[in-house]
């Protein structure tokens, strides 16, 4: 066989590829760049950097400031994560403006936690399901010149079905976050169940599951939780079935998408361990949000999650909070660099990204 002809590529009509990173993800867009410079890619591919000021006048009215280098006739590449603050997106939008105006070839958002993720139900006469509005809010600002919206791990299925059709593209990293898992808890030589907080869940990631179980040629026993999410902020576990009898002694991996405030994954540790005799519980999710006080009860010498896997699709770099689980083994973090790496790559030579290799 021969070697790919690495001078050859395949064709572009949108210019070079630069990458504006949002405030904090500086360092991921050159390490991104870095991979995929030197990187073992079938197409030689160089990245730009183009960095932006952002701040507020005295007045307090805020400005973005970025040149032209890099940007005109350029595949532009937005590089940022939620969650969505007031300020995130306020700079998301600003940006997503000036590329346009400064006539960006191609615009594409990558957000590694869709901002406004968690904002998936209705609250009834008090609020809107609020995810589809950053979608709405994105083509606004790019005068619907936005190409692509690029997300790992949905938590709202509704944000697929926002814009227009093939706008949204979303990506998984669960099977990185379980094969990482799996791999540890192997290491104990004890039994492995996994358990979804609920059938929707399961079903997101049967795929993934097949794919491991066939690279490790065993499949592991499966629970399913019965979550009921009462509001955006509030779901409850109101039972289990499935093999509940490979809990007992088991290292229980709790599977889901994300995890904020931790109430309902410690709740569902507890009710593991206590009626059904698991050995220990691992809760392995994309998104790490560990918002309020997740850091403090999963710090808890007491608290029934013994461990958190997650990746930095969030950052946690930037959350000192987070360092004293880091250091104490109780929480594990698996950069998404090399997947971004991967992604970028793929959109910018418009090749499939659905999977991840």
């Amino acid at each position: 066989m021969t070697e790919p002809d690495r001078t050859v590529r395949p064709f572009n009509q949108h210019g070079g590829l630069t990458l504006i990173p949002m405030t904090g993800f500086e360092s991921l867009a050159f390490e991104v760049k870095s991979r995929v410079e030197v990187g073992s890619y079938e197409f030689d591919t160089s990245i730009d950097v183009a960095e932006f000021e952002f701040a507020y006048r005295a007045s307090g009215e805020p400005y973005v400031r970025l040149g032209k280098e890099h940007i005109a006739g350029h595949d532009c590449v937005v590089l940022t994560s939620g969650p969505g603050t007031p300020a995130m997106l306020l700079q998301l939008m600003l940006i997503l403006r000036y590329l346009s105006g400064r006539r960006a070839s191609r615009i594409a958002v990558v957000t590694g936690y869709f901002p406004l993720g968690r904002s998936d139900k209705d609250e009834g006469t008090l609020e809107f399901a609020t995810a589809p509005l950053i979608i709405d809010l994105m083509m606004m600002s790019t005068y619907s010149g936005l190409d692509r919206v690029i997300a790992v791990d949905l938590h709202a299925s509704q944000v697929v079905m926002s814009g227009r059709t093939g706008l949204i593209t979303e990506v998984s990293m669960v099977r990185r976050m379980l094969r990482r898992a799996l791999d540890e808890a192997m290491a104990l030589g004890q039994p492995i169940c996994l358990c979804f907080p609920d059938d929707t869940a399961a079903k997101r990631m049967e795929s993934a599951i097949a794919k491991i179980s066939q690279e490790l040629g065993t499949a592991f026993p499966i629970v399913y939780g019965t979550k009921r999410r009462k509001s955006s902020e509030e779901s409850t576990l109101t039972g289990l079935f499935g093999r509940l009898d490979a809990i007992e002694g088991s290292t229980v991996l709790n599977l889901d998408d994300e995890i904020a405030t931790g109430g309902t994954s410690i709740d569902s540790a507890a009710e593991l361990k206590a009626h059904h005799g698991a050995a220990r519980v691992w809760a392995v999710v994309t998104h790490g949000v560990l918002c309020g006080p997740a850091a403090e009860l999963f710090a808890d010498p007491s608290c029934a999650v013994d461990r958190v896997f997650i990746s930095d699709t969030i950052p946690v770099s930037n959350r000192p909070e987070l360092e004293p689980l880091i250091d104490a083994g109780r929480l594990d973090v698996t950069s998404w660099s090399p997947d971004l790496a991967w992604i970028l790559y793929h959109h910018h030579w418009n090749l499939s990204i659905r999977e991840l290799r």
